[in-house]
Protein backbone atom coordinates (compact mmCIF):
# COMPACT_ATOMS: atom_id res chain seq x y z
CA UNK A 1 0.00 0.00 0.00
CA UNK A 2 1.35 3.46 -0.95
CA UNK A 3 0.54 5.73 1.67
CA UNK A 4 0.59 9.74 -0.21
CA UNK A 5 1.04 12.65 2.03
CA UNK A 6 2.48 16.38 2.09
CA UNK A 7 4.37 17.67 5.22
CA UNK A 8 1.86 20.47 5.90
CA UNK A 9 -1.53 18.62 6.39
CA UNK A 10 -2.90 18.71 9.45
CA UNK A 11 -5.07 15.01 9.28
CA UNK A 12 -1.87 13.44 8.52
CA UNK A 13 -0.82 13.64 12.39
CA UNK A 14 -3.16 11.13 12.89
CA UNK A 15 -2.15 8.75 10.57
CA UNK A 16 1.19 9.10 11.04
CA UNK A 17 1.27 8.72 14.34
CA UNK A 18 -0.85 4.93 14.31
CA UNK A 19 -0.14 3.92 10.61
CA UNK A 20 2.80 1.26 11.40
CA UNK A 21 1.19 0.02 14.22
CA UNK A 22 -1.94 -0.60 12.11
CA UNK A 23 -0.30 -1.93 9.29
CA UNK A 24 2.03 -4.60 11.23
CA UNK A 25 -0.84 -5.47 13.03
CA UNK A 26 -2.47 -6.57 9.64
CA UNK A 27 0.48 -7.72 7.91
CA UNK A 28 0.36 -4.90 5.06
CA UNK A 29 3.96 -2.95 4.19
CA UNK A 30 3.13 0.39 3.65
CA UNK A 31 5.73 2.82 1.24
CA UNK A 32 5.48 6.19 2.27
CA UNK A 33 5.53 8.38 -0.49
CA UNK A 34 5.11 12.15 -0.65
CA UNK A 35 3.99 14.98 -2.94
CA UNK A 36 4.58 18.73 -3.17
CA UNK A 37 1.38 20.06 -1.39
CA UNK A 38 -2.59 20.03 -2.16
CA UNK A 39 -2.26 23.29 -4.27
CA UNK A 40 -0.05 21.49 -6.91
CA UNK A 41 -2.45 18.33 -7.01
CA UNK A 42 -5.43 20.33 -7.75
CA UNK A 43 -4.43 23.73 -8.97
CA UNK A 44 -6.29 25.47 -6.01
CA UNK A 45 -5.29 29.22 -4.88
CA UNK A 46 -5.64 29.06 -1.48
CA UNK A 47 -4.89 26.88 1.58
CA UNK A 48 -7.21 24.14 2.21
CA UNK A 49 -8.44 25.88 5.96
CA UNK A 50 -8.37 30.08 5.96
CA UNK A 51 -8.10 32.02 9.39
CA UNK A 52 -11.08 32.51 11.44
CA UNK A 53 -13.77 30.57 9.27
CA UNK A 54 -15.85 27.74 10.59
CA UNK A 55 -13.85 25.00 7.89
CA UNK A 56 -10.71 26.55 9.92
CA UNK A 57 -12.71 25.54 13.81
CA UNK A 58 -14.08 22.50 12.33
CA UNK A 59 -10.63 21.26 12.02
CA UNK A 60 -8.88 21.85 14.87
CA UNK A 61 -11.92 20.71 16.63
CA UNK A 62 -11.94 17.57 14.47
CA UNK A 63 -8.13 17.00 15.03
CA UNK A 64 -8.79 17.07 18.65
CA UNK A 65 -11.65 14.78 18.81
CA UNK A 66 -10.05 11.99 17.06
CA UNK A 67 -6.96 13.19 18.51
CA UNK A 68 -8.26 12.02 22.39
CA UNK A 69 -9.87 9.06 21.02
CA UNK A 70 -6.65 7.56 19.19
CA UNK A 71 -5.15 8.42 23.03
CA UNK A 72 -2.42 10.22 21.29
CA UNK A 73 -0.85 13.20 23.23
CA UNK A 74 -1.44 16.30 20.99
CA UNK A 75 -1.33 19.61 22.35
CA UNK A 76 -3.92 22.10 21.13
CA UNK A 77 -4.61 25.07 19.44
CA UNK A 78 -1.06 23.60 17.57
CA UNK A 79 0.21 26.39 14.18
CA UNK A 80 -1.37 26.08 10.86
CA UNK A 81 -0.28 26.88 8.41
CA UNK A 82 3.31 24.97 9.33
CA UNK A 83 6.18 27.31 8.60
CA UNK A 84 7.68 25.35 5.80
CA UNK A 85 5.88 22.15 4.74
CA UNK A 86 8.07 22.17 1.64
CA UNK A 87 11.34 21.68 3.54
CA UNK A 88 10.17 19.42 5.38
CA UNK A 89 8.78 17.28 2.36
CA UNK A 90 12.24 17.79 0.45
CA UNK A 91 13.84 16.36 4.12
CA UNK A 92 11.51 13.57 4.60
CA UNK A 93 12.11 12.44 0.44
CA UNK A 94 15.74 12.80 1.49
CA UNK A 95 15.17 10.12 4.47
CA UNK A 96 13.16 7.91 2.13
CA UNK A 97 16.23 7.61 -0.16
CA UNK A 98 18.27 7.16 2.94
CA UNK A 99 16.50 5.00 5.24
CA UNK A 100 15.36 7.29 7.91
CA UNK A 101 12.20 9.40 6.59
CA UNK A 102 9.79 7.22 8.40
CA UNK A 103 11.42 8.06 11.62
CA UNK A 104 11.58 11.69 10.56
CA UNK A 105 7.98 12.35 9.36
CA UNK A 106 6.52 10.88 12.72
CA UNK A 107 8.89 12.98 14.68
CA UNK A 108 8.36 15.97 12.84
CA UNK A 109 4.72 15.91 13.32
CA UNK A 110 5.09 14.83 16.53
CA UNK A 111 6.89 18.36 17.40
CA UNK A 112 4.30 20.10 15.24
CA UNK A 113 1.34 18.61 16.95
CA UNK A 114 2.56 17.75 20.30
CA UNK A 115 4.64 20.88 21.20
CA UNK A 116 4.09 23.55 19.08
CA UNK A 117 7.09 23.64 16.65
CA UNK A 118 5.64 23.68 13.14
CA UNK A 119 6.49 21.30 10.33
CA UNK A 120 9.72 22.49 8.50
CA UNK A 121 10.82 25.39 10.61
CA UNK A 122 14.42 25.88 11.93
CA UNK A 123 13.56 24.18 15.37
CA UNK A 124 11.48 21.32 14.20
CA UNK A 125 13.62 20.32 11.80
CA UNK A 126 16.79 19.96 14.39
CA UNK A 127 14.58 18.20 16.35
CA UNK A 128 13.25 15.83 14.22
CA UNK A 129 16.54 15.41 12.58
CA UNK A 130 18.06 14.59 16.03
CA UNK A 131 15.57 12.01 16.99
CA UNK A 132 15.89 10.44 14.16
CA UNK A 133 19.98 9.97 15.05
CA UNK A 134 20.85 12.40 11.73
CA UNK A 135 21.70 15.13 14.52
CA UNK A 136 25.60 14.72 13.43
CA UNK A 137 24.63 15.30 9.46
CA UNK A 138 22.16 18.23 9.41
CA UNK A 139 24.36 21.33 7.44
CA UNK A 140 24.11 18.03 4.59
CA UNK A 141 21.15 17.46 4.33
CA UNK A 142 19.53 21.13 4.32
CA UNK A 143 22.12 21.38 1.64
CA UNK A 144 20.89 18.49 -0.18
CA UNK A 145 17.02 19.48 0.77
CA UNK A 146 17.67 23.06 -1.59
CA UNK A 147 19.15 20.76 -4.54
CA UNK A 148 17.62 21.14 -7.90
CA UNK A 149 17.79 16.65 -7.64
CA UNK A 150 15.37 16.81 -4.86
CA UNK A 151 12.56 19.20 -6.19
CA UNK A 152 12.63 17.49 -9.49
CA UNK A 153 12.00 14.25 -7.59
CA UNK A 154 9.36 15.84 -5.20
CA UNK A 155 7.75 17.77 -8.60
CA UNK A 156 7.86 13.88 -10.32
CA UNK A 157 6.03 11.96 -7.39
CA UNK A 158 3.42 15.27 -7.07
CA UNK A 159 2.86 14.12 -11.41
CA UNK A 160 2.66 10.64 -10.24
CA UNK A 161 -0.14 11.64 -7.72
CA UNK A 162 -1.88 13.90 -9.52
CA UNK A 163 -2.26 11.08 -12.46
CA UNK A 164 -3.47 8.57 -9.94
CA UNK A 165 -5.98 10.96 -9.42
CA UNK A 166 -5.20 12.26 -5.71
CA UNK A 167 -6.55 15.82 -4.42
CA UNK A 168 -5.60 15.25 -1.00
CA UNK A 169 -3.68 14.30 2.44
CA UNK A 170 -3.44 11.59 3.29
CA UNK A 171 -4.15 9.06 0.72
CA UNK A 172 -3.78 5.64 0.35
CA UNK A 173 -3.32 3.62 -2.95
CA UNK A 174 -3.79 -0.35 -3.04
CA UNK A 175 -3.53 -1.04 -6.60
CA UNK A 176 -4.73 1.47 -7.83
CA UNK A 177 -7.40 2.36 -5.39
CA UNK A 178 -7.90 5.45 -3.75
CA UNK A 179 -8.77 6.28 -0.34
CA UNK A 180 -8.85 9.78 1.07
CA UNK A 181 -8.00 10.69 4.74
CA UNK A 182 -7.32 9.29 7.61
CA UNK A 183 -10.54 8.21 8.56
CA UNK A 184 -10.01 5.49 5.66
CA UNK A 185 -6.90 4.00 6.74
CA UNK A 186 -8.39 1.06 7.77
CA UNK A 187 -10.33 0.55 4.68
CA UNK A 188 -7.39 0.67 2.73
CA UNK A 189 -6.00 -1.62 5.22
CA UNK A 190 -8.15 -3.98 4.74
CA UNK A 191 -8.57 -3.45 0.62
CA UNK A 192 -4.43 -4.27 0.70
CA UNK A 193 -5.10 -7.59 2.78
CA UNK A 194 -8.19 -9.03 1.17
CA UNK A 195 -8.95 -6.72 -2.28
CA UNK A 196 -12.31 -5.82 -0.67
CA UNK A 197 -14.21 -3.92 2.06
Amino acid sequence: MDFWFTMGSTYTYLTVSRIENVARAAGVSVRMRIFKNVLALTGAVQLPFLPDTPKMTYMRRDIERRAQKLGLAASFPFPYPAPNPQRANRVATIGMREGWGPAYVRAAYRHWFEHGIGSGGDENLRLALTDCQQGHDIARILALAESNEIVDEINCATEEARGLGLFGSPSFVVNKEVFWGDDHLEDAIHWAKHGRL
